[in-house]
């Protein structure tokens, strides 16, 4: 009992220092987000073209989450002082669907952001979606920032 109470303690001491290095990570609001590396290159060289070439998402502030065949406009993208993480509300769009969407952004690296989507978590739950990330919360979504853009270009 005393040994469980030991690991117990040491494990909540540890939680902590976790937090606070999580706390130096910050989320580059001028820049895009892509859920494949690849689509950085792509994006800076064929703009919107890029789409035609990869299956990605591609994230930007304050506009919301860009694809192909879907897209989640940004109405609300608030952040807390103190915090580095982000809560918005959403409006999505895929063929035959519209629906709202709550989101929470949190810095998962120095270069990527893991967004959890309230609808994608609930379908995943409920077994109509499959989990589509390594990431074990379900919902969640890795992006990886892109240091060479901050828009999308339209040619």
């Amino acid at each position: 009992m005393a040994k469980m109470i030991g690991i117990t303690l040491a494990a909540m001491l540890a939680l902590p220092l976790t937090a606070a290095a999580q706390e130096d990570l910050r989320i580059d609001q001028s820049k895009i987000y892509v859920t494949d590396p690849a689509a950085c290159d792509k994006l800076e060289k064929k703009g919107i073209e890029a789409f035609m070439d990869l299956d990605f998402l591609a994230l930007g502030f304050p506009k919301g989450i860009q694809s192909m065949e879907f897209q989640c406009n940004f109405f609300d993208v608030k952040s807390r002082e103190g915090s580095t993480h982000l809560f918005v509300n959403a409006v999505c769009e895929a063929p035959g669907e519209l629906y709202p969407d709550t989101m929470a952004i949190a810095p998962y690296s120095e270069t990527q952001i893991q967004l959890v989507s309230s609808y994608d978590a609930a379908m995943t739950l409920a077994g109509i979606f499959e989990p589509t990330s390594a990431v074990a919360t379900p919902g969640a979504t890795l992006y990886t920032r892109c240091d060479n853009l901050s828009e999308i270009t339209v040619d």
